[in-house]
């Protein structure tokens, strides 16, 4: 017996068949059917796939070879098939010095005859064959080697969908992660929004946020500074996704623990310096920061790029913008902020928002604006009702940006 001769690529060509992640696996109906068809078709008792690892043939699919799922690489007809220019043909195997005295020649399952069909993996190297035998020598036709070659060239694409079903597989698992992922990261977002004050040192407050994408750029908060002050803000990230939401996020962490936290201009220019946009992808950041002391009923607050509050004064017929066009936050370092202030008397209403709330268009191509979204303030209506109007004008549920609400109402 000869031993087949180990290919010059095996390094390569063992890649290409683990590449395929198809060795031990199950068995499948779509190749055992393929070897039912050749041993059908060729007239032989035995037929497989047959695929040469490192030490030994491990067959995918097979018949006639009894119990056996692989046999040692040294004895096997296929470690000399991946080795040949074309087809390996053995008419008799006892005739054959390579095989002459091969176990499984002289025992079981006995083959006289052999004819094997190398198979290629996704890289191009021989990573195992189609083969049939028999316990009878036999001749092989042109019609046969015909025949085996189009089989073998079923099986060959078999195989390489396996690489493609595996690629699919492992694509869908990733997704799935992803998918694990962003949703943990969306309630971790959600999970640093307030909850609703209710009489809270002189102040109600509630809020909606919509993120147009499972993570989104907005974020909004109020929390107490002390027994007397209540702090209340909306900031907007540019774009959409995880960026944007982990930037935003680290905002917000910047806003509540920042030492100018009292000081709404020193707090911007402090956040300003903090957030430069060439170290956070171009990313800029918007943001309306106020102040509410229950002492003197006074609201110091201070814009970086973000639209301005709408205030509802008790009987006023319209609201009162607050807020000067400032730069946003990370354009330039030196960028200063100015702080204004004001007295609210009882039962005035504030509302904060994103410009998702008023960059919206109709069915009818009309653009909502800051004007249109003043105008649905004017009759001071509850949050629910503000969004129920911008959907009704939209013609749409969802929001093609994110939207942030906010209505702050004082005693």
């Amino acid at each position: 017996m000869i031993t087949a001769p180990i290919p010059t690529n095996e390094e390569a060509r063992l890649a290409d068949l683990h590449a395929l992640h198809i060795l031990d696996t199950p068995g499948e109906e779509r190749f055992d059917r393929l070897i039912a068809l050749t041993k059908r078709s060729l007239g032989t008792s035995v037929a497989m796939i047959s695929l040469v690892d490192k030490d030994r043939q491990w067959f995918k699919s097979s018949c006639g070879m009894g119990c056996k799922h692989q046999t040692p690489r040294g004895v096997s007809f296929c470690g000399h098939a991946i080795v040949n220019d074309g087809p390996l043909i053995v008419p008799d195997a006892k005739a054959d010095e390579r095989f002459v005295d091969n176990p499984l020649v002289v025992g079981p399952p006995h083959i006289r005859f052999y004819a094997g069909f190398p198979l290629k993996g996704p890289g191009g190297h021989k990573i195992g064959t189609l083969c049939v035998a028999d316990s009878n020598p036999r001749a092989f036709s042109d019609r046969d080697r015909a025949l085996m070659t189009e089989l073998a060239e079923m099986a060959e694409y078999e195989l390489n969908l396996v690489t493609a079903i595996e690629a699919q597989r492992r694509y869908m698992q990733t997704q799935q992660h992803l998918n694990r992922e962003l949703r943990d990261a969306a309630e971790y977002v959600r999970s640093q929004l307030p909850e609703p004050l209710d009489h809270d040192r002189g102040v109600s407050a509630d809020y909606v946020y919509i993120s147009s994408s499972q993570l989104g750029g907005d974020m909004l908060g109020y929390h107490a500074l002390d027994e007397n002050q209540i702090a209340m803000y909306v900031l907007d990230v540019t774009g959409h996704g995880v960026g944007a939401s982990l930037l935003s996020v680290s905002v917000q962490q910047g806003v509540r623990q920042n030492n100018h936290r009292f000081e709404p201009a020193r707090l911007l220019e402090s956040l300003n310096r903090a957030f430069p946009m060439e170290e956070h992808h171009n990313k800029f950041i918007t943001l309306w920061y106020g102040i509410y002391d229950r002492r003197d009923r006074s609201l110091r607050y201070a814009t970086a790029g973000h639209p301005p509050a709408a205030l509802l004064l008790p009987g006023a017929g319209k609201p009162t913008p607050l807020g000067q066009p400032h730069l946003m936050l990370g354009a330039m370092n030196d960028t200063t902020y100015t702080t204004e202030t004001l007295t609210l008397p009882p039962g005035s209403r504030l509302y904060l928002y994103s410009d998702g709330a008023y960059e919206i268009t109709s069915d009818r191509n009309s653009f909502m604006g800051l004007e249109g979204l003043m105008r649905v303030f004017s009759s001071r209506p509850p949050l629910e009702a503000v969004l129920r109007t911008l959907r009704e004008f939209q013609g749409l549920d969802q929001f093609t940006d994110d939207l942030s609400l906010v209505q702050m109402d004082f005693d």
